[in-house]
């Protein structure tokens, strides 16, 4: 009954397992499973307009790649464009991020390419060249002086039978000039990131390559017809500086550079420019922005202090080149008053290459947006959207700051028939194209508060050092080193920062000159006297006198103070001793610290410590003595006002008589 029972029971049991275990294999089974897609790449090799009539041709060229990991299948590559006119800078800026509609041109032999059927496959890592080709009525491009969006559609599918996706695309612009031709400014930036410390000695000896590389190739740029160039009065210095011998500080010492030769050559070649169509930037382009938030206020009369320096740059006109080309209004207005021509700024929110600041600011040289994308990107892409911004500048015109020989190359790939070239003077004498220049927010890199700090103490041991050298030429420097170490060159580059502002510290910071300063006295001195006045020896071993004077810092003020000594020159590797004389108010033992400071105060060598006791044995004897002589007074008056009593007495008694 028991066996029977239990068999009864175990075959609902199994046929319950068994369905519990079939069901778990089809969920399993009917799970999707989510198949590659196709993945193509259109590269843009070419794009040609061959006019801008109806009629004419837009011929686009690439190469179509498989870049995915899936078979493609039905591959077709259809022409795409958007009819609406682009024609401002912000619209500009939305359809760089794709943010624009547009539609796939009709079916046609030139608007369509089948690279592959559908049962054809177009494997990981094929390449196919493509070529389409559409009029301008075909595009429906009939603005004029405006961009279009423009570009080609990838078709595919990851099977035979699968569905056809979008597997890439490609967008670019095609600029429709309007009838008047648009001047186009191009300024060479003739400037580098600073290496000169003091006069003679540089910090590294980079700027030698940079003079037969990059500086060479746009110093041969400034040289063209009709192009216009910006000399960093920081770089010319250090170009001067070097072609007359100059030292390389490492460290141990010195060595000798050698960029004389390329630094003459260079030079040679700058002086036969085209003044008219020439600028200057601020001494060593300093960072303007960060130099606002960080307060300090000072950093332009400081810029324009050390360019007074640079002698043949006073006939040309100031152009701020603000880190990033990046502007604000708060660093615009930053700029009232202060002798600046015209800033140049990246990120205007309208076309137009000069447009009035506010109020009292300068002029505002709207230059082209940073091109988008990166090195690896095809450069035709960037000259597309290079074009794209000059036609929209119409008769505004545009400028374009060129740095580096990509951006030569841009600049020559992306100048046609429709522009005219408009020099700098030209520029800066015409009427602003906009009343009131406006910018796009943007976070710039700039320069840390804590980097500006530094250059305070910077600035701070330039004064010490004169204070300490009267008679060196360090101190009239001092504006120069201090920009060249707000230079926006650091920007993004604090190790080049942290060189420099070390470079400096070796020379004229109060630390390091202290390590060269030496003062030396006796570990113990006795006051046997309210007043004494104990030796200290000063050695220098700097290279020039100096003049100081000796600082002591008593632990107990209200028993011992010490009054600083008379301030004494010191010659090169020379000792004087100069005397110090402490002030005692009671008895006891003070421990003090002595230290070499400027006339000012400002501290140049460690502390050492001196032990002072103070045991006036000499003003105890002086008041015993002082106590005993008014006794002696005291007793021979009174002996003598007996004795008178006396003899009156006397007489007195012979007169009765």
């Amino acid at each position: 009954m028991i066996r029977r029972s239990w068999e009864r029971k175990r075959a609902p049991a199994l046929l319950l397992a068994w369905v519990t275990a079939v069901a778990g294999l089809f969920a399993w089974t009917a799970s999707p499973v989510q198949a590659a897609e196709a993945q193509l790449t259109f590269t843009m090799t070419s794009l040609t307009v061959s006019g801008y009539g109806a009629k004419d041709t837009v011929t686009l060229e690439g190469s179509l790649t498989n870049t995915g990991s899936v078979d493609a299948y039905g591959v077709q590559v259809i022409l795409w464009r958007s009819r609406d006119p682009i024609e401002s800078l912000s619209t500009l800026r939305l359809a760089n991020g794709n943010n624009i509609l547009g539609q796939r041109l009709p079916i046609s032999a030139d608007h369509y390419l089948v690279v592959t059927t559908s049962t054809g496959a177009f494997v990981p890592g094929q390449t196919s060249q493509v070529t389409l080709r559409a009029t301008i009525a075909d595009l429906g491009f009939d603005t004029r002086g405006a961009a279009f969006a423009f570009g080609a559609d990838a078709i595919a599918a990851a099977s035979p039978t699968g569905d056809y996706r979008t597997a890439g695309q490609l967008r670019t612009y095609v600029p429709i000039p309007g009838k008047h031709k648009v001047p186009v400014t191009s300024i060479v930036l003739l400037s580098a990131p600073p290496t000169k410390l003091v006069d003679n000695l540089f910090r590294n000896d980079s700027l030698r390559e940079e003079l037969t590389g990059r500086l060479s190739t746009l110093l041969d740029a400034a040289a063209r017809p009709g192009m216009s160039w910006l000399i960093d009065p920081a770089l010319l210095d250090e170009v001067r500086d070097m072609a007359d011998g100059y030292q390389v500080q490492t460290d141990d010492g010195a060595k000798p550079g050698t960029g004389q030769g390329a630094a003459s050559q260079w030079l040679e070649r700058f002086e036969d420019l085209d003044r008219t169509a020439g600028g200057r930037t601020l001494f060593a382009n300093p960072d303007l922005t960060g130099a606002r938030l960080a307060g300090d206020n000072l950093v332009v009369s400081r810029a324009e202090q050390a360019a007074d320096a640079v002698t043949g740059l006073d006939d040309l006109p100031v152009v701020a080149v603000p880190a990033g080309g990046a502007l604000s209004a708060a660093t615009d207005a930053f700029l009232a008053d202060s002798g600046v021509d015209a800033v140049i700024a990246r990120n205007a929110v309208r076309a137009g290459a000069l447009q009035s600041g506010s109020g009292e600011t300068p002029l505002v040289l709207a230059a082209s947006a940073a091109v988008p994308g990166n090195a690896d990107e095809a450069n035709n892409l960037r000259t597309q959207f290079a074009l794209a911004t000059t036609v929209i500048a119409r008769s505004g015109g545009e400028v374009r700051l060129l740095t580096s020989a990509s951006d030569l190359e841009q600049d020559d790939a992306a100048t046609t028939a429709w522009m005219v070239r408009r020099p700098l003077d030209d520029l800066l004498a015409s009427t602003p194209s906009v009343r009131r220049v406006s910018f796009v927010s943007t976070k710039p890199g700039r320069l840390t508060q804590a980097q500006f700090e530094s250059l305070g103490r910077l600035e701070s041991d330039f004064t010490a050092h004169a204070e300490l050298a009267p008679d060196s030429s360090l101190s009239d420097q001092s504006d120069a080193a201090v920009t060249r170490g707000a230079a926006s060159a650091w920007v993004g580059d604090s190790r080049g920062f942290d060189e420099q502002l070390e470079g400096m510290n070796e020379l004229v910071g109060m630390p390091e000159l202290g390590k060269s300063v030496g003062l030396d006295a006796s570990a113990r001195f006795v006051m046997s006297s309210r007043a004494n006045q104990f030796p200290v020896t000063v050695t220098n071993n700097l290279d020039e006198p100096i003049r100081v004077k000796v600082m002591v810092r008593s632990n107990n003020p209200q028993r011992l103070r010490v009054p600083p000594s008379d301030l004494v020159t010191v010659q090169p590797n020379q000792s004087v001793t100069v005397n110090i004389r402490p002030e005692a108010t009671s008895n006891g033992v003070v421990t003090a610290a002595a230290y070499a400071a400027t006339e000012s105060g400002r501290r140049v060598t460690p502390d050492i410590a001196i032990t002072i006791e103070v045991t006036d044995l000499g003003v105890v004897a002086w008041i015993i003595v002082g106590a005993s002589a008014l006794v002696l007074v005291g007793a021979t008056a009174w002996r003598i006002r007996q004795v008178r009593r006396r003899t009156a007495s006397e007489q007195t008694a012979e007169s009765s008589a």
